[in-house]
């Protein structure tokens, strides 16, 4: 089905118990901290049925069903292009980047699981021999025919990193009782973006030292399940003020812990459980889909960057200055590399196990760490460069008043444009880059699935990185040194499991 977001909304007046800030919301479709963003997620929907969009956003499945291309599963490298597309339609029409967690992009993470369940079934511990693979291709089906919106919730408490035995101590994610029918669990889920709009929780976890088995849990609740409390940080919506704050006004989505109190999940909903060595080797994978859309997204953005900065100097005949057109070029040549990482890893993808063409993860990574090395000093530019204009304008009632309008619009006209519609560039900087909401969504790029440290860290672990890896034939064949029998040495990538090397490999 095309879910339409008349069906959204009303699917969220469910009971779910959600916590803004002080507040305990009776309908996060109606409350004004939560109800613009629910309008977004509701936009979205709306968005695969516009009859100009039905190319871009839906496609036709293998049995004649019209659908999102959320549940696109792309087989080739003109598949993956075609899903790009999708993806950067969806950011653009939904504010240029600024909606980072749309259902396109939750629902993205789920690829991993259908696309090789397998792994996830036969390596669990203290399933009683179950197959999970059932319920992991029942639970795609189910939010593919209803059109549902699943997040991911991985991140675990901080704890005491000098010492492994702290895990054991955390108030993580645990299972705490096994039956027949399912388990229970209690504990947090440190992290969630956007839960309190979901139909569904995809809870997972991240490998640390010391995790225990009863720590691992890989399955999906729904948010209004008995037992789960969503504690959100306070709003920085600008509800109602669409003309002032343009952006802060169309929600905030909310980053949250989640509460699980003696929760019950049947077995059909559970994915994999009870195996730390698992979760070092595979699970970081679900993550790789959401990262390539990270890095399509931080591509929209830096394009959005460059257009304001052009706006705002042309408005204020700064733009032909030679000193002003050499850092304005700087947000090109951003705009143009994060671009180029994009069309590089999907040209240099490759097949996974379960035959989904995947973009080259060293590319896409490496792409996001550009990103995130470079992003701040830009802010800094366009602020520079928008002068007084980022900060010091009227406001709109200001603007209306017949007593001060002759003076503020002589403040805001310059070479060439309407005076109103500097403002309107100017509230755009202000509610990107010099605003709590704005800080929010850096913060948000920052930390999304894996900082920077994080992304050169996981980088070294990959399979083709080791020194017994591929990487490094042509290094061997130079010095002239043998190369390695990968089925005899203690390599970290005769180390991999198969399929998490395959998962690794790049397209020959």
């Amino acid at each position: 089905m095309l879910r339409t977001g008349k069906d959204y909304l009303e699917s969220l007046n469910d009971g779910r118990k959600v916590w803004v800030g002080d507040e305990l919301v009776d309908n996060v479709a109606t409350h004004p901290k939560t109800r613009a963003y629910a309008q977004r997620i509701a936009e979205f929907y709306d968005l695969h049925h516009r009859a100009d969009l039905t190319d871009v956003m839906t496609f036709v499945d293998e049995s004649g069903e019209r659908r999102s291309m959320t549940w696109f599963q792309h087989r080739t490298l003109e598949d993956l292009q075609r899903k790009r597309r999708y993806m950067e339609t969806v950011l653009r029409e939904l504010g240029g980047g600024s909606t980072p967690r749309t259902p396109d992009v939750n629902n993205y993470v789920l690829l991993t699981y259908v696309d090789d369940p397998e792994p996830w079934s036969t390596q669990s511990v203290g399933t009683g021999g179950r197959d999970l693979t059932k319920g992991i291709l029942d639970f795609w089906n189910l939010v593919r025919e209803g059109d549902l919106n699943a997040t991911p919730a991985f991140v675990d408490p901080q704890t005491d990193r000098s010492r492994e035995s702290a895990q054991a101590e955390s108030p993580a994610l645990r299972i705490v009782e096994t039956t027949d029918e399912g388990i229970v669990v209690r504990g947090v889920k440190a992290i969630g973006t956007g839960t309190a709009f979901a139909d569904w929780i995809h809870i997972g976890v991240f490998y640390r030292p010391g995790i225990l088995p009863e720590q691992v849990i890989f399955g999906a609740v729904k948010p209004n399940t008995p037992g789960v409390t969503l504690v959100t940080r306070e709003s920085n919506v600008r509800d109602g003020q669409d003309v002032e704050h343009p952006l802060a006004a169309k929600g905030d989505e909310l980053d949250n812990i989640i509460i699980f109190e003696d929760v019950f999940i049947p077995w059909e909903r559970v994915f994999h459980v009870g195996n730390p060595e698992h979760t070092s080797l595979y699970p970081q994978r679900v993550f790789d889909w959401l990262h390539y859309q990270a890095l399509v997204r931080q591509m929209v953005r830096a394009e959005l960057m460059l257009g304001v900065a052009l706006l705002i100097t042309e408005h204020i005949g700064t733009y032909r200055l030679p000193p002003v057109q050499t850092r304005l070029a700087q947000f090109v040549g951003f705009h143009q590399t994060l671009k180029a990482h994009v069309i590089a890893s999907e040209v240099e993808g490759f097949t996974t196990p379960g035959g989904l063409y995947k973009p080259n993860v060293l590319t896409f990574d490496f792409g996001r760490a550009y990103y995130l090395e470079n992003v701040a000093q830009l802010v800094h530019e366009i602020v520079d460069l928008a002068g007084r204009a980022s900060l010091i304008f009227p406001t709109e009632g200001q603007w209306q008043r017949p007593e001060l309008r002759p003076w503020l619009e002589a403040l805001q006209t310059g070479p060439v444009g309407k005076p109103h519609d500097r403002l309107k560039i100017s509230r755009v900087i202000r509610d990107l880059f010099l605003s709590d909401w704005g800080s929010r969504i850096s913060t948000f790029e920052n930390f999304n699935g894996t900082p920077l440290l994080a992304i050169r860290t996981l980088t070294m672990k990959r399979a083709e990185l080791s020194p017994g890896g591929p990487i490094a034939d042509l290094a061997r064949k130079v010095c002239g040194i043998e190369t390695h029998d990968a089925e005899n040495t203690g390599s970290a990538y005769s180390a991999q499991a198969d399929y998490a090397r395959r998962q690794d490999a790049s397209k020959s």
